[in-house]
């Protein structure tokens, strides 16, 4: 075959396959999935929810206990901020929180566009209420550029006109100086009220604002009752552990802690101890060392161990003591009994032996048939027996008494 011919039949080939493929059915995209259990298919995998796991989502996944109020999302647990491990059993040191301080300023004013009465008294009049929102209103105008401001609380309504005796509510976020930041805030806060006060008072018995007030009767207060509040750190840790938690300031910072947190001024020193957060609460667990059991609410009594062996070792030694002397008397409790038992023996053999049956009663000292070099025989003892009668007078006479029959019949 020639070299033409050969490259011919080449060239039929490849065009013989470029036929073939132009005709074949061609795919533009990715083949298409069917994820399970809701999952979705993103091109290249099988995207699956939570709880399920696999290719195609096909495998559930097990379910875990959670531990100290966590919860179980499908893949781990998601533990409360005082917990932390796999199923949330470790406690954490503390956590730092995002922390606000809020104060009070007591403030006086006296408002004399509206007429006192007594159902302003009464919290939960009509009157009171009314009151209470227009002079809310007021307020929030009066303190309006002051981002701390947070609102008033009304304490008392007095008489004369009408004395509002009321609380100031600021709130900030906690810095190390936010005592002298209040002060600062305060000293604002004052000039605003004293400044409205003088503005906005009643001429000729019209009142061009919500309230008029007296402006020689404000009276301002320092910033008091600082709180930083321990609900925050209650609400990251769940209910059941809430009671145990509390914020303590370290540095600039807020930290939520816990008795069993080191290093802060309320922790419980546990001394020879670790101290844990349970259920019941803080508790200290005693360590035991090569040398000392320790023990008490915070493990601060010890007991050496050499001194409790020595002392089991006295008493052991004592009760040993006691036993040989115990046994040294039955033994010489046994010997007597059997000398007592040998002796009775003997006198009954001796007795057997005699002819004498034992524990018979015999009369050695009477035997008339005994010779003996003491013995007296009883005729020598009675022969020289004479009864004496001369004190018995013959001739008084004894009197008998008739013994009487009596009949009785049948």
């Amino acid at each position: 075959m020639s070299r033409t011919m050969r490259m011919r039949q080449t060239a039929a080939a490849f065009c013989l396959l470029a036929l073939i493929l132009h005709f074949l059915p061609q795919s533009t995209a990715a083949e298409q999935v069917n994820c399970l259990n809701g999952g979705s298919w993103n091109g290249e995998i099988c995207l699956c929810p939570n709880g399920f796991t696999g290719n195609l989502c096909q495998d559930r996944v097990p379910v875990v206990i959670c531990q100290n109020g966590g919860s179980w999302d499908g893949l781990k647990c998601q533990c409360t901020s005082l917990f932390y491990g796999p199923r949330c059993e470790d406690v954490v040191e503390s956590f730092e929180i995002e922390k606000t301080v809020t104060a009070a300023v007591e403030v006086s004013v006296t408002v004399t566009s509206q007429n006192y009465s007594e159902k302003l008294e009464d919290p939960k009049s009509e009157e009171f209420k009314k009151f209470n929102e227009t002079f809310t209103e007021q307020m929030k105008m009066i303190y309006a550029e002051i981002p701390e401001y947070e609102g008033v609380v009304i304490k008392s309504l007095r008489k004369g006109s009408i004395v509002v005796d009321y609380d100031v509510i600021l709130k900030t976020r906690y810095t190390p100086e936010y005592e002298t930041v209040f002060q600062s805030i305060s000293s604002n806060m004052k000039e605003k009220i004293e400044n409205a006060t003088k503005l906005q008072v009643t001429v000729n018995n019209n009142c061009s604002a919500l309230l008029c007030f007296n402006s020689t009767a404000t009276k301002v207060q320092n910033v008091s009752n600082f709180v930083i509040s321990n609900e925050t750190c209650q609400q990251q840790v769940g209910e059941e552990y809430a009671k145990y938690v509390f914020t303590e300031t370290k540095g600039d910072k807020v930290h939520c802690i816990t008795a069993c947190s080191a290093g802060y001024k309320t922790s419980l020193d546990c001394h020879y101890g670790k101290c844990q957060l349970q259920r019941s609460g803080p508790q200290c667990l005693c360590l035991t060392t090569d040398t000392h059991w320790y023990s008490g609410e915070t493990c601060d009594w010890g007991i050496q161990k050499s001194l409790v062996y020595g002392l089991v070792g006295a008493a052991v030694a004592v009760l040993l003591v006691i036993l040989v002397i115990l046994g040294v008397l039955s033994t010489r409790f046994r010997r007597e009994a059997n000398r007592q038992k040998f002796k009775v023996s003997q006198m009954q053999k001796w007795n057997e032996e005699e002819g004498r049956n034992p524990g018979a009663f015999h009369n050695v000292g009477f035997d008339h048939n005994e010779e003996g070099e003491n013995y007296v025989h009883l005729g020598s003892m009675y022969s020289n027996f004479e009864a004496s009668l001369s004190h018995i007078n013959p001739e008084e006479k004894i009197q008998i008494q008739r013994p009487e029959i009596v009949m009785t019949s049948l």
